[in-house]
């Protein structure tokens, strides 16, 4: 039987069938906590045996809206983190431009998006809980994660969440992050193509583990590309004995000789130089996620500013279509990075470090 003529189903046909306010219906599915879930429900599956599906063009309507009215019809969506504190975040260069961006952009969409504390203002996931629904915050974003696994155990079927990278590993939400496979393979072919060919890659276990070897794996196929001879193993470098990283890094240079030394932590410029000036020829440093220090020599942006967008994106594309709770198919999206271009190199021009770069996880992430 055809439907190609039948009448749309709409709110009100569904508020009808229900004996409820039209308004109940799109709070209910909003998934409005001052709804009982009992009543959300039982809309919810109403409005599915009639039909309803939201109409594309209210939607559109609907964010235009929000956006010339300004303030006073903000809704708040939550960035939660669990770095220790302000500092953490504005020390981190990938934290502090992810918050930035992630603000800017749900500005532009008529949101205030306000950053929690957990661990610090929250130190169990009820306390939490009861803030967020307290205040109706529907729209969740895990921002900057710095473990591995935490204990954050939401009602997450009363939010639409998303993750910024992948952790909290344990969380299968929908994640948005920077393509590093494909930042590996792009700074492996501009160096190939600038004449070097003895290149190697630099990563610590923690940042393999949470965003599943994206790195290496980007480096391996980048190899194929590399006469047998030219391709040097991956170090995986230990980041729980902060002072042997320089010790691995440098026994590991000196076995394998690279002509350049790709890593998304920063602070290997120096590293980098010093092993040059002792082989008496320069190894050029190829930042990963370069900072505003390590721009200079060239490299990989990782595109921090369009990740956040995304995921502002993603969450208030979940609260308009009513996604809520842990997806049975969570997805990863992938942001291309940004080429910066090779700059000239020298033994006489050794690089500026900050100490504070030498703490472990501030080429990437600052461990908790």
């Amino acid at each position: 039987m055809s439907h190609k003529n039948s009448k749309r189903v709409v709110m009100k046909d569904v508020a009808q069938r229900a004996g409820v306010h039209q308004t109940t219906v799109s709070l209910a599915l909003r998934g409005h906590p001052s709804i009982p879930e009992c009543t959300r429900e039982r809309i919810r599956n109403i409005a599915d045996q009639m039909g309803y599906r939201p109409d594309p063009s209210l939607r559109a309507l609907h964010v235009y809206r929000r956006q010339i009215k300004g303030s006073t019809s903000e809704q708040t969506l939550a960035y939660i983190t669990n770095l220790r504190n302000d500092q953490n975040l504005r020390d981190s260069h990938v934290h502090a431009q992810l918050a930035k961006s992630a603000r800017e952009r749900a500005e532009e969409l008529g949101y205030k998006l306000e950053t929690f504390w957990y661990g610090r203002d929250y130190q169990t996931s009820q306390s939490l809980d009861r803030v967020l629904k307290a205040r109706g915050i529907r729209g969740v974003i895990l921002g900057a994660f710095v473990v591995l696994r935490t204990d954050l155990d939401l009602d997450w079927n009363a939010y639409c969440g998303v993750k910024i990278d992948l952790l909290p590993i344990e969380l299968c939400l929908d994640a948005i992050l920077s393509n590093q496979m494909f930042a590996v393979r792009m700074a492996m072919r501009h160096l190939r193509e600038s004449g070097l060919r003895r290149m190697g890659l630099a990563v610590a276990q923690h940042d393999e583990l949470h965003n599943r070897n994206l790195f290496t794996a980007g480096y391996m196929i980048g190899q194929r590309h590399l006469d047998p001879d030219d391709r040097i193993p991956p170090l995986v470098f230990d980041t729980h004995e902060p002072g042997r990283i320089y010790e691995q890094i440098h026994d590991w240079a000196q076995r394998y000789r690279p002509d350049a030394i790709m890593s998304n932590w920063n602070s290997l410029d120096r590293i980098a130089w010093q092993y040059g000036r002792e082989r008496g020829q320069p190894c050029r440093f190829v930042p990963l996620d370069a900072n505003e220090r390590t721009r200079r020599y060239g490299g990989i942006d990782q595109n921090h500013v369009e990740v956040a967008r995304r995921a502002v994106d993603l969450v208030e594309s979940q609260m308009s279509t009513f996604r809520h709770g842990i997806p049975k198919s969570p997805g990863m999206t992938l942001v291309d990075p940004i080429w910066i271009p090779f700059r000239p190199i020298s033994l006489d021009d050794p690089p500026p470090i900050a100490q504070s770069e030498f703490i472990p996880g501030h080429g990437h992430h600052v461990m908790a």
